[in-house]
């Protein structure tokens, strides 16, 4: 399951090997300036090894105004480390890297995530923990910056799901505190290779913005 298809969280389950995975996400949030900005990210992944895989996204603001970043490509390898046992959660990392693409691109950025995954019943646990390392930031703002994530995921059926997530982020500005969102949402698979996704979030600290709202479409496409 990949961040953006209702909620932010990732599970340690990669894409299958020789497929090609296309993934795009609108999303709608406050802005800064009380406001409402647009953002559009598509994604590509692809299942280049045995329990791995490439990922290249980009992120567009479609607003007017303030699109620092707007355009930015984010370059992620996956890998995952175990498959799950009855004893033993599944495990993943990932490596990732942004590229001064977009809009007053500060510069190359590098990021490093942990993700485990553990089923029991009909619910998938999720842990994401991740460190980013940013570029060209303002005297004001933070160079490392920390996200930890927990979700559940609970199946209604085959092709539903109904997924939750709590978010705590460090906040860009040095003296802003900790960002803290909670995610909501429902993944639909119409066929095995064709998904939708609706999600909500809303803010729990005043650094964070108030409020957010996502539709993911997501198809893969399988090579002989």
């Amino acid at each position: 399951m990949s961040p953006g298809m209702a909620t932010g969280m990732e599970n340690a389950v990669p894409v299958l090997f020789r497929s090609f995975q296309f993934q795009g996400v609108l999303r709608v949030e406050e802005s800064d300036r009380g406001g409402q900005v647009y953002r559009l990210e598509p994604e590509l992944r692809w299942g280049l090894i045995q329990h791995g895989f490439l990922s290249l996204r980009v992120s567009f603001a479609l607003e007017e105004g303030n699109r620092r970043r707007s355009g930015n490509a984010m370059l992620q390898g996956f890998y995952n480390l175990n498959r799950e046992t009855s004893n033993l959660p599944a495990t993943a990392i990932v490596i990732g890297t942004t590229l001064p693409t977009g809009i007053e691109a500060p510069g190359i950025g590098g990021l490093a995530r942990g993700i485990v995954s553990k089923t029991v019943g009909r619910i998938q646990f999720n842990l994401n923990a991740e460190l980013a390392k940013l570029t060209g930031v303002a005297d004001d703002e933070r160079q490392l910056r920390y996200t930890f994530g927990i979700g559940a995921d609970y199946r209604i059926d085959r092709p539903n799901l109904l997924r939750s997530a709590l978010f705590v982020e460090q906040a860009e500005k040095r003296l802003e505190e900790p960002q803290w969102r909670l995610q909501l949402g429902v993944f639909h698979a119409i066929t095995g290779a064709i998904a939708l996704a609706i999600g909500a979030e809303a803010g729990l600290t005043p650094s964070a913005p108030a409020y957010q709202f996502t539709i993911g479409y997501q198809q893969t496409f399988q090579l002989q």
